[in-house]
């Protein structure tokens, strides 16, 4: 993980299985290789190794100068999701996103570093919500 600069916004993906991975691979695909970004998964992690290993990522990932972060995770319940709630408690510089898709990781990278961190957010939700549609069977239905 390399710096860019003071006060970066650092990405943490702890998804199941090679789903993190698999969407920073895409990411970078489109955007070009991305910095202070680091993916884990819970896969073959009891439930305490991976509430350590996000906590050592997350330690490592703000460093001294406490860093903002945002905790990227795929399912709000289950492992991932308890592990980064758990983690996350009582840290103001660390912003938990559930529901991670390619639109919101794409305007997070696009984006952090050039807005400030609640116009950051409010892009990221936004487009994450955008992206999620139901259409067909009846008719189109609203997301």
């Amino acid at each position: 993980m390399t710096g860019e600069g003071r006060g970066a916004v650092v990405g943490i993906l702890v998804t199941h299985g090679d789903l993190g991975q698999e969407l920073l691979r895409t990411v970078e695909s489109i955007l070009g290789p991305q910095t202070d970004v680091r993916v884990h998964s819970n896969a073959g992690q009891s439930h305490q190794r991976l509430l350590e290993s996000v906590e050592r990522i997350l330690a490592e990932s703000q460093g001294g100068d406490a860093n903002p972060v945002v905790l990227f995770v795929d399912l709000q319940v289950g492992s991932c999701g308890h592990a980064c709630r758990l983690v996350s408690r009582g840290q103001p510089e660390v912003l938990l996103a559930y529901g991670v898709n390619l639109p919101m990781l794409l305007e997070f990278f696009a984006h952090r570093g050039r807005v400030d961190r609640a116009e950051l957010k409010a892009r990221m939700l936004r487009k994450g919500r955008e992206a999620v549609q139901v259409l067909g069977w009846e008719g189109e239905a609203e997301a």
